[in-house]
């Protein structure tokens, strides 16, 4: 079985499945030796399969089960705001870490967010802040994303960040320390103060996709 895979590559025509390990700090490569094998991969880590037009009979099969024989109970149910974009489904994302502030910063990077179409994230430092709720939070104790864009905003980019979103696309640090960890794996950095280089972007990409 393997887990969390981000990549397939062909070794002398043999499959080989690249995975994270370490927080993102090292890739293991594995060739399975067995012709029959599972494994699972990350969210988001490959494109979507092409529909080949194959369509398939639905079958409904209804089972009654005794109540004594569950073992969950459900407890609530949290709807998501309709027009919110899922963190884990988003293909672009702009996060913020302590740089934002406070909550008010997060309100700040919406105009951002909404002309990209994009999800908000934030680092753990930020949600231990207060400054948003846990459900944004990326990283190794939060959630794992692989989006095609992701800004991040005064983020400073630990092992422990880096690990939930290193496998994105592009990734674009703005960071006013220009010795910022981030820097090192971002594929474009910005130096600069966030509440500065924010509305400029915003500005622009609204010029490019909006007309």
């Amino acid at each position: 079985m393997i887990s969390d895979v981000i990549r397939l590559e062909d070794h002398q025509g043999k499959p080989t499945f690249i995975r994270p390990c370490y927080a993102g700090k090292v890739f293991d490569e594995i060739e399975m030796l067995q012709p029959q094998f599972g494994l699972t991969v990350r969210s988001n880590a490959f494109p979507p399969a092409e529909n080949n037009g194959r369509q398939a009979e639905i079958l409904e099969r209804v089972i009654a089960l005794p109540k004594d024989a569950l073992k969950t109970s459900l407890v609530e149910v949290v709807e998501r705001p309709t027009g919110k974009v899922e963190l884990t489904e988003a293909d672009v994302i702009v996060s913020g870490g302590m740089g934002v502030k406070g909550p008010e910063g997060f309100e700040f990077l919406k105009p951002l967010a909404e002309v990209l179409g994009a999800a908000i994230g934030s680092s753990r430092a930020a949600v231990l802040a207060g400054f948003i709720h846990p459900s944004h939070q990326v990283g190794q104790t939060g959630k794992t994303v692989s989006p095609s864009l992701y800004i991040a905003c005064g983020i400073s980019g630990a092992i422990q960040h880096k690990a939930g979103m290193s496998t994105s696309k592009c990734i674009v640090a703005i960071n006013k320390d220009p010795d910022a960890p981030i820097f090192e794996f971002a594929d474009y950095g910005i130096v600069g103060d966030l509440f500065e280089v924010v509305p400029h972007l915003t500005e622009e990409f609204r010029k490019i996709l909006q007309g």
